[in-house]
């Protein structure tokens, strides 16, 4: 097993794969999966959850990462309550494995309305997801397979859209976690990427090119990448994974690894996002702090 490489496999090709290092640890991250009814019903996110079980061997548990449903930023209550259930619906019907979620962007309700709902609106803001997805606060860390994982909320407010950034309460609790986290390799799992290269090709994707520069918004990438890729690498951070971008790329910067995985739906369930199918990454992790990473096409087709 290498430092980590990203190779997009489809079942067949990860089942022959090699298997996992004696106490290593397989972790599958399903991000934008962007469940509606009017996507065949969530067929494909079942489909995505059933291709788990073809796995050898299986993950040990799943982390979602970000974006369950279309859409709750600009949607009444109701249309948000159907997602959210029909969302809750395929997962409990389709795997027993725990789950761990990352808070997306399209996960926020009401920010957007072009007519605002009232703060105090049953759910408003973050509180509908973090309710739905079993969630006292959008971040938290666990310990597993001899690794230290970090899973942050950096979907911040900027009047009625978003950008990627860590609020300074949450920034705290961070380098504390860092700093209290001695031996074990960690990993962040974040929505939207602290770093990427792909994110500058979604504006710019079907043969685009700028006007003059290649330039890229703060909600495509953290807002902050710098100071916060310098507090990361002053500890053990092997591995930052996101999602968001519904494309694929593996960027190694300041030695620290980070893979943005593309998207269970990828083109918000029209088929591929540009050159990358509908799929999810496959980690696997050792104690000794090495990883490997295998991006999986499951099989879906648009209007299959």
């Amino acid at each position: 097993m290498g430092a980590g490489t990203v190779l997009t496999l489809g079942i067949d090709q990860l089942r022959a794969a090699a298997r996992l290092k004696p106490g290593g640890l397989r972790v599958a991250h399903l991000s934008d999966m962007h469940v509606k009814p009017e996507a065949q019903n969530g067929e494909g996110y079942a489909k995505a959850l059933g291709s788990l079980k073809q796995l050898d061997p299986a993950p040990d548990f799943i982390i979602t990462g970000g974006d369950h449903v279309m859409d709750t930023l600009d949607c009444t209550p109701q249309r948000a309550a159907v997602q959210w259930d029909l969302y809750q619906k395929i997962l409990e019907r389709n795997t027993k494995l725990k789950v761990y979620p990352v808070l997306g962007n399209h996960d926020v309700f009401g920010w957007s309305r072009k007519d605002p709902l009232p703060e105090d609106t049953p759910g408003y803001g973050k509180a509908m997801a973090l309710d739905r997805l079993g969630l006292n606060q959008g971040y938290y860390a666990f310990d597993a397979g001899g690794w230290k994982f970090i899973v942050l909320d950096n979907i911040a407010r900027r009047g009625g859209g978003y950008y990627g950034e860590l609020d300074a309460e949450q920034t705290e609790w961070l380098k504390a976690e860092l700093q209290a986290n001695k031996d074990k390799p960690v990993v962040v799992f974040s929505h939207i990427p602290i770093a990427s290269l792909c994110a500058f090709f979604f504006y710019y994707g079907g043969g685009k090119t700028p006007k003059e520069f290649w330039k890229i918004g703060d909600n495509l990438m953290h807002r902050d990448a710098k100071p916060l890729i310098a507090l990361l690498g002053q500890h053990n951070v092997k591995l930052c994974v996101s999602g968001h971008i519904h494309l694929l790329d593996h960027v190694k910067y300041m030695d620290v690894d980070f893979i943005c995985d593309g998207a269970v739906s990828g083109n918000w369930w029209s088929g591929p996002f540009q050159e990358c199918a509908e799929g999810y990454g496959v980690l696997d992790f050792c104690p000794d702090g090495t990883f490997e990473h295998r991006y999986v096409t499951y099989g879906w087709k648009a209007g299959s």
